[in-house]
């Protein structure tokens, strides 16, 4: 078996065994419960048929149910409080003492009404409410002694302050002397007024806990063979209820080893076939990525990535609006281009709608968002841009969840707000791309149009080193940009990576400029003293020495592209011809005159390769008609095409057309014929005016 077939069947084994891996993966992230095959939307009539109930089921409350719920049992929880005795005997004594001087035979029932009052304070229970706790909202305690509790009243304890006041007023009502009730109040009652009643959080804690638990998740059932909802009956609130009580049977049922089994059979297929549609989206219209290596992982890892980046939602229980599903989509769209960005949403898309609650809102406003992002980011060159596609992302995402509110629900409520900051969120998160997209182009080789604006810039440091050392050669490359950025506009492709691309492609002239003629002045020219197939090896190295520089100057590989495909495998053929004219008998080495390659397999790197050849001889025409140039254009594509240099090139003859039609007219303008300027004819002196008046 051959090396290349060999390479091939690896290469198909290796994309295969990716896509599976890819697969597993996202099948293992799938929610491992039944899903239920009806979409419905509140508010929105039953597209199906009169659907009746499968079997037995219970009906499930809302969520608003269950919360209110909560909070309900929440505030009726009576607090507990455990009984400390002590607290009681310590203070009555100190109380007892502190008054015994006052015990005189007149006033000796008022003072053991007093000492009996504050026994009784104690008896009923003295507490101080923790800041958690207001006073308003309770209605009854739990009194712990002994490990047993029992319910007051709340309005039968006493809180410090009410104790003290209904001391205070005891005093003031007894029938003592003023002197004495004056003493009794000067020993500062709150003395002897302390909590026996102590909160313990961990008890109340404990059974609300419990209280809750014990909360009917169902109300009623519905019994086998009821209607559920008729065909083009309206969704009501209530007929969610019932068929999101159906839904949530459907996964329960789901939990058995058959339905399990059955389930991820299922799963395997819906990630198959999205993965399915993704490849066959490359496959046909991008082969070239399909097959290199490095963009094929790249693409179906920001696929996984997107998916990934869904899932989290689900699991990490994070409202799916703020996850900036879109990232990966716009990393794809910038370095690779808008199709592959475009295939990835879609296919994505179907993948992620799986995990969202709403999976027809959810879907819709991706894909629309989506499409605006891809749009608006066809050609990054400013980083306002990306900004300004974010804004109009996020107006996107807010008009469609608005409209879709407006239909199921009927309304926009003030809890809405809620969902708009999640898209916020969102949003905030997607201009984390800007950083993101120089990492990826250093991992993968891409090249995005803000590096190429940086390397176009003539202050590049090769750009610079070549205006010094070859000026000649530096002009012929803004020519060739020129000629070449024109073709690509009027043919479809990127311009500014064809630009970037001929500006550096002849960078390798600059290690010996002297052997090429456009840097050669005062009639010197070293070739005059070389063989014909040395200075075709001056030529040719011209080549790799670009590509070494490239590196030297960590040129993208996009870029380095142009400088080894400008002349593919053609010859040089001037020393090629010389050689055989000279030496008509003599065995000729063909390696020495042809130029290493590869051919260009890019629409770019084919219009620069036609750009480097026309521009070049379009100098040495005598006389720049604009039929010169037409046969000169003609001539020299056609031959190139005649000697296969755009076979493997994704460019058509219908392209090469339009190029050659660019060339002809730009060139023309170029060197257009000037409108000779008549001599200056020699006249008489002019006169003096003055002495002309005094005639």
């Amino acid at each position: 078996m051959s090396n290349k077939k060999q390479k091939k069947q690896f290469n198909i084994i290796f994309r295969i065994v990716i896509i599976l891996v890819i697969c597993s993966i996202i099948v293992f992230l799938f929610p491992k419960a039944g899903s239920f095959q009806y979409e419905f939307q509140k508010g929105m009539p039953w597209r199906y048929e009169t659907l009746y109930a499968p079997f037995d089921f219970p009906i499930y409350k809302t969520e608003a149910e269950l919360e209110a719920e909560s909070a309900k049992v929440a505030k009726e929880q009576p607090p507990i409080f455990n009984l400390n005795e002590n607290v009681k005997h310590t203070q009555l004594t100190k109380f007892i003492a502190a008054t015994d001087k006052y015990m005189t035979p007149g006033n000796s029932a008022a003072i053991e009404l007093l000492r009996k009052k504050l026994a009784v304070f104690y008896d009923y229970g003295i507490l101080q409410l923790p800041d958690a706790l207001e006073a308003g909202n309770i209605k009854t305690i739990k009194i712990v002694h002994n490990n047993i509790g029992r319910d007051v009243d709340f309005q039968n304890v006493y809180t410090l302050k009410k104790a003290y006041s209904a001391l205070n007023e005891l005093v003031q009502s007894l029938s003592l002397p003023k002197t004495v009730k004056e003493h009794i109040l000067s020993l500062n009652l709150n003395n002897y007024i302390q909590p026996n009643l102590e909160f313990d959080a961990s008890k109340t804690s404990l059974q609300l806990a419990n209280q809750l638990k014990n909360i009917s998740l169902t109300q009623g059932m519905v019994r086998n063979g009821e209607v559920i909802i008729a065909k083009r009956e309206l969704v009501t609130p209530e007929k969610v209820k019932l068929l999101n009580s159906l839904k949530t049977e459907y996964r329960h049922n789901a939990g058995s080893s058959s339905g399990n089994l059955r389930l991820t059979g299922g799963q395997i297929i819906l990630t198959l076939t999205a993965l399915t549609i993704f490849s066959i989206f490359f496959y046909y219209s991008k082969k070239r990525i399909f097959y290199n290596n490095k963009e094929f992982i790249f693409l179906y890892a920001s696929f996984l990535a997107t998916v990934l980046l869904g899932s989290v939602g689900y699991y990490q229980n994070i409202n799916m609006l703020s996850l900036p599903v879109l990232f990966f989509v716009i990393i794809v769209n910038i370095l690779v281009g808008s199709r592959s960005a475009l295939y990835l949403l879609l296919s994505s898309s179907l993948l992620i709608s799986y995990f969202a609650p709403n999976s027809y809102m959810y879907i819709f406003m991706q894909i629309a968002a989506g499409i605006v992002a891809i749009f608006g980011l066809a050609q990054l060159q400013r980083r306002g841009q990306l900004f300004i596609s974010i804004f109009f992302i996020f107006l996107t995402y807010v008009a469609v969840y608005i409209a879709f509110l407006l239909t199921q629900e009927g309304e926009f409520v003030l809890t809405h707000l809620f969902g708009l900051l999640w898209l916020f969120v969102n949003c905030l998160l997607l201009s984390l791309t800007y950083p993101v997209i120089y990492i990826f182009e250093r991992i993968f080789g891409f090249i995005s149009e803000i590096t190429l604006i940086e390397l176009s810039n003539p202050n590049h440091p090769a750009l610079r080193a070549l205006t010094k050392k070859a000026p000649g050669t530096f002009q012929h490359s803004l020519m060739v940009a020129n000629l070449a950025e024109e073709a690509i506009y009027r043919i479809g492709g990127n311009p500014l990576l064809t630009r970037t691309g001929a500006l550096y492609h002849d960078i390798g002239k600059s290690y010996d400029p002297i052997y090429f003629i456009e840097n050669q002045t005062g009639g010197i020219n070293p070739h005059d003293q070389c063989e014909f197939d040395v200075s075709a090896q001056h030529i040719i190295n011209h080549v790799t020495q670009g590509e070494e520089l490239a590196k030297k100057y960590n040129l993208p590989e996009a870029i380095i592209n142009f400088i080894r495909t400008h002349h593919g495998k053609s010859k040089v053929k001037y020393f090629y011809n010389s050689f055989k004219n000279k030496y008509p008998d003599k065995p000729i080495d063909e390696t020495l005159f042809t130029y290493a390659g590869p051919d260009p397999v890019s629409k770019e790197c084919s219009v620069v390769m036609m750009a480097d050849a026309v521009e070049a001889v379009s100098r040495t025409l005598r006389d720049k008609t604009e039929d010169n140039i037409t046969k000169l254009v003609n001539d020299i594509i056609d031959g190139q095409v005649a000697d296969g240099r755009f076979q493997n090139a994704d460019i058509t003859f219908k392209d090469i057309a339009a190029v050659k039609r660019v060339f002809i007219d730009m060139l023309t303008n170029i060197y257009h014929s000037r409108i000779a300027y008549p001599p200056l004819k020699k006249t008489e002196k002019p006169k003096d005016k003055n002495k002309e008046d005094e005639k």
